[in-house]
C-alpha cells in the first residue's frame, strides 16, 4: 500500500495547491518536486568534479561535455550499439561509473515505491520520462473561441495589452488574477516602459545573473569582490566559491566553470503582491476568475519549433527511448490548442515588427480557425503614451510628409514643445526609481559630495552609473600607495615583495616605470618620515584602512560607509584618545566653513563615522587631519627638502586641551607634527587651527544632519541641476565628466557666500 503522493509540478503550482487544500485532509502525506528536481534524483546529479574531469581529461569545451551529459539517462550499458555515436556515448557511461563519477540512487529509487506519482503542469516530457512516470498527455478538444489580434509593432500589442488590463481594472477584476503569457525577453523593456505610462504594477522575472554585476566583474578582472557589494551578491557568490573547495582558482578550466555558475546564479527578483504577473504558458494553471493575454503569436514563437539538431539526429533517438523533432513539433501544437482552450477569459495578439526584426503570425491561427482582427488604439487611459505617439506622428509627418492616422485626433487634443529643448531634470517615478535601486543604499563621503555640489551630476553617476571608473596611471599609483602605508607598520612588511607584488596587477608603459622609480623613492623617504614622526607621538595603536559603517535612520535601508587610512590611539582605562589622518594627493585645502552648504565635508565626515560608527566604545577626540603624498616639486629648488619637509607636516584641527594634545604631540610648543601648531605662555598661535569640545560636538551633529538631509532627498529621487557656484568660483563644473549632457543654463547655477566662520553651527544661517 502507497503511503502518500508525490506530485511532480512546477514551483507556482505547487503554491497554489498548497493554498488552497487543507492538510488536515490527509494532505500532509504528500510530497512535492519539480520536474528537474525529480529526474536529478532518479539519474544523476553531475557535480564539479565531474565537468572538471571530462574537460581536463578529453579537452573538451563545458558545452559538448553538457551536450553529451544529456543523452546519458537514456544509454543503456547493456545494449548492444551499432551506431558510432550510441556506441560512444556508452563507452562515456560506463567510464564514469566505473570512475564513480555517477552512480544510480537506489535509495530514491526505493523511495518512490512507497508514493503514488501524479503530474500536474507539464506537458512536454521525453518518451524516456514519461515511462519512467507512467505519464500519458490529455489533450483538451475544447474549441478556442477567442479571436487574435494584429499589430504592426510591439509597442502597439503591449499598448492594446495595457488598455484592455486598464478595462478590467475598471470593471472591478483583482489584478492578481491577471496574467501576461508566451512573453521573451526581447518584451521586457517594452512592457516595462507602457506600464508605467499606464500605471499599472507588473511583475517582470528578470533574469539579472551574478555574472553582469559589477561585483563580479571585479572579481574576475583583480580577483578581490569589492567591500560595498550587497549581501544578497555576497551570499550568492559565496555559494558559488563553495562548490569549487579544493580546486584552484587560477586553473583556467576551473574558471571556465566558475564563470559558467556565475552566468546561472541569479538575483532574486523584488516581487510587488498587488500587480499583473508573467507566467509561463506551459507551467500555470488558470481558472475561472484569471484573464490571460497570451502575445507574440508568432511563427516558430507559439508554438515552439524544435529542430533536428544536436549530437543524436531523430533517426537515433528513436532507438533510445527519446521522441523525434517531427513528434514533438505535432505534439506541441496540441499541447498548445489544449492549453489555450481551456483558458476562460483569453486574449491573444501578435506583432509584425519590432525596430530589429520581422515577423510572421503563427500558421496555428489558420490551422485552427482563429479568427484574427485588427484593433483601434484606445487613447483613453495614458495621456503620456498618448503624447509621445503624438510625437512620433508628428516626426513622420515632419521628415516623409505622410500623415499617419490619429495625427489629427491627437494633435487637436494635446500641445506638445514639439522641435523645442528642455535641458531640466523633470523627475522620476519614485516608486520604479526605488524598486530598481539596489539594497541597502551605499552613501560615502565621495557620493554625498557629488550630490551636494550638483543633484544632477549624482543622478548621472551613481543611479545612471554613467561614469565608468578609468584605471589611470595616477589612481594605481595613488592605490599602491595607500595599500603600502596600510601595511609597512606589521612585523612581517617586506617592502619590496608588497611593491614587486603590486605592480604585477597592471601592465605598464615604460614612461611609467621610468616614473615609477622616483615614485618608489619618495614612498621610502615618505616611510621614514612616517618612522621619525611616531616618535613624537604618544599614541601607540593604529588602525589603517578601517571600514566604517553607519545605518542612517531612513524610509529605506541606506548605510553610509567610509574607509579611514589611519587612526592613531591610546587607550586609558574606559576611554579611547584618537586622531584620524588621511592621506592626500595635491594640495591640501583645510576650510570646512563650507560644510554649512555641504561641501568641503571630509573631515567632519570621519568625525562622524568615529562618533556613530561605535569603532570605540568611549571616543575622545584629539585631531583630524590630512598629509600630503604623492605631490609634485620642483627638483631644481634650492630649498628641495625643506619644502618636502613641509608637506609632510599633519594639517588639519587639533583639540584645543594641551593635556590631550601634548600626548599626541609632545612637540606641540613648536610642532614637528602638525602644521603651524604653536603654543606659548600666551595660548596658541595664531596660525594653529584647533576647536573647543562644544564646537567639535555641533560639528558632528551638523555632519549628521545634513547627511540625513540629503538620504531622504536622494531616496525621494531630487536630482535637480544645481551647480553651486562658492564665492564666485564654480567648485561643479570644473571637473565634471557630465557637462556635454546637462547643458546647464545660468539660472541653474546656485550662488554660495563664503563662509569665514563656524557660527552657523550654532544654528545662525
Amino acid at each position: 500500500m502507497k503511503k502518500g503522493k508525490l506530485i511532480i509540478c512546477p514551483h507556482e503550482e505547487k503554491m497554489k495547491i498548497l493554498s488552497s487544500r487543507k492538510l488536515e485532509d490527509g494532505f500532509s502525506n504528500t510530497r512535492f518536486m519539480t520536474k528537474e528536481e525529480f529526474f536529478q534524483h532518479y539519474f544523476y546529479t553531475y557535480d564539479i568534479d565531474l565537468y572538471y574531469y571530462l574537460m581536463k581529461t578529453y579537452n573538451w569545451h563545458l558545452d559538448v561535455v553538457k551536450e553529451y551529459l544529456s543523452y546519458l539517462p537514456v544509454i543503456s550499458v547493456d545494449e548492444s550499439y551499432e551506431d558510432d555515436k550510441l556506441i560512444f556515448l556508452q563507452d562515456l557511461k560506463k567510464e564514469l561509473l566505473e570512475k564513480k563519477y555517477i552512480s544510480e540512487n537506489k535509495t530514491f529509487h526505493n523511495y518512490l515505491e512507497s508514493y503514488e506519482i501524479e503530474v500536474i503542469g507539464y506537458y512536454d516530457f521525453d518518451l524516456y520520462e514519461e515511462k519512467i512516470l507512467h505519464y500519458t498527455n490529455y489533450y483538451s478538444t475544447n474549441p478556442i473561441e477567442s479571436s487574435c489580434f494584429s499589430f504592426s509593432t510591439m509597442e502597439e500589442e503591449i499598448s492594446f495589452v495595457c488598455s484592455k488590463i486598464r478595462d478590467l481594472l475598471k470593471m472591478g477584476v483583482d489584478i492578481s488574477h491577471i496574467y501576461l503569457c508566451n512573453v521573451s525577453e526581447d518584451y521586457y523593456y517594452t512592457i516595462h516602459k507602457l506600464f508605467s505610462f499606464y500605471q499599472i504594477p507588473i511583475n517582470i522575472p528578470y533574469k539579472n545573473s551574478l555574472y553582469t554585476t559589477n561585483a563580479i566583474v571585479e572579481y574576475l578582472k583583480n580577483g578581490e569582490i569589492p567591500e560595498d557589494t550587497s549581501d544578497e551578491i555576497v551570499h550568492k557568490a559565496i555559494q558559488v566559491f563553495n562548490q569549487f573547495s579544493g580546486y584552484s582558482l587560477e586553473d583556467e578550466v576551473v574558471k571556465e566553470l566558475l564563470i559558467d555558475r556565475f552566468k546561472h546564479t541569479y538575483l532574486d527578483n523584488l516581487i510587488i503582491e498587488k500587480a499583473v504577473s508573467i507566467v509561463d504558458l506551459k507551467s500555470t494553471s488558470f481558472d475561472s476568475l484569471d484573464y490571460v493575454f497570451v502575445v507574440g503569436m508568432n511563427q516558430e514563437v507559439l508554438p515552439t519549433i524544435k529542430k533536428d539538431m544536436g549530437f543524436l539526429g531523430d533517426s537515433l533517438k528513436e532507438k533510445v527511448s527519446m521522441y523525434s523533432s517531427v513528434y514533438w513539433n505535432q505534439r506541441e501544437k496540441k499541447i498548445v490548442y489544449s492549453l489555450l482552450s481551456n483558458i476562460s477569459h483569453l486574449t491573444m495578439s501578435y506583432k509584425l515588427a519590432t525596430p530589429f526584426m520581422s515577423y510572421y503570425p503563427s500558421s496555428f491561427l489558420i490551422e485552427n480557425n482563429i479568427l484574427v482582427e485588427n484593433y483601434d488604439v484606445n487613447y483613453s487611459y495614458s495621456h503620456f503614451y498618448n503624447k509621445m505617439k503624438l510625437a512620433e506622428k508628428m516626426d513622420t509627418f515632419s521628415v516623409y510628409g505622410e500623415k499617419e492616422k490619429d495625427l489629427e485626433l491627437l494633435y487637436s487634443k494635446y500641445n506638445i514643445p514639439y522641435l523645442t529643448y528642455s535641458h531640466a531634470f523633470t523627475g522620476i517615478q519614485n516608486d520604479s526609481y526605488l524598486q530598481n535601486l539596489t539594497y541597502p543604499i551605499v552613501l560615502s563621503y565621495t557620493s554625498l559630495n557629488a550630490y551636494n555640489e550638483c543633484r544632477f551630476a549624482y543622478y548621472l553617476k551613481y543611479i545612471l552609473k554613467l561614469d565608468s571608473f578609468l584605471d589611470s596611471f595616477s589612481s594605481f599609483v595613488g592605490s599602491m600607495y595607500h595599500h603600502i602605508l596600510s601595511l609597512w607598520k606589521n612585523s612581517s612588511f617586506d617592502l619590496e615583495e608588497e611593491y614587486q607584488k603590486y605592480l604585477q596587477k597592471r601592465e605598464l608603459s615604460f614612461k611609467e616605470k621610468m616614473l615609477l622609480v622616483r615614485i618608489k623613492k619618495d614612498l621610502l623617504a615618505f616611510i621614514e618620515i612616517l618612522k621619525k614622526q611616531d616618535l613624537l607621538t604618544g599614541y601607540d595603536e593604529v588602525l589603517t584602512e578601517k571600514k566604517v559603517e553607519v545605518d542612517v535612520s531612513s524610509s529605506v535601508s541606506v548605510k553610509f560607509v567610509g574607509y579611514i587610512d589611519k587612526i592613531l590611539y591610546y587607550q586609558k582605562i574606559e576611554d579611547t584618545y584618537f586622531s584620524i589622518v588621511d592621506y592626500k594627493t595635491g594640495n591640501i585645502d583645510t576650510h570646512i566653513e563650507p560644510l554649512k552648504y555641504g561641501l568641503h565635508m571630509q573631515l567632519p565626515v570621519y568625525l562622524y563615522l568615529i562618533h556613530y560608527g561605535r569603532v570605540f566604545a568611549n571616543p575622545i577626540f584629539t585631531g583630524v587631519y590630512y598629509q600630503n603624498i604623492l605631490f609634485s616639486y620642483p627638483t631644481w629648488s634650492l630649498k628641495l627638502e625643506k619644502e618636502k619637509k613641509d608637506r609632510y607636516y599633519l594639517q588639519g584641527y587639533s583639540i584645543d586641551q594641551i593635556e590631550q594634545l601634548e600626548r599626541f604631540d609632545t612637540t606641540y610648543e613648536n610642532s614637528e607634527l602638525i602644521k603651524s601648531m604653536k603654543y606659548s605662555e600666551k595660548g596658541f598661535g595664531a596660525y594653529s587651527k584647533v576647536i573647543d569640545a562644544d564646537t567639535l560636538f555641533s560639528l558632528v551633529q551638523y555632519t549628521k544632519k545634513i547627511i540625513e538631509e540629503k538620504t531622504e532627498n536622494i531616496i525621494h529621487g531630487d536630482f535637480k541641476i544645481d551647480p553651486k557656484i562658492y564665492a564666485g568660483v564654480n567648485v561643479s563644473c570644473r571637473f565634471c565628466s557630465f557637462q556635454d549632457v546637462c547643458f546647464h543654463k545660468e539660472y541653474d547655477n546656485v550662488y554660495l557666500d563664503k563662509v569665514d566662520d563656524l557660527s552657523f553651527l550654532g544654528g545662525e544661517e
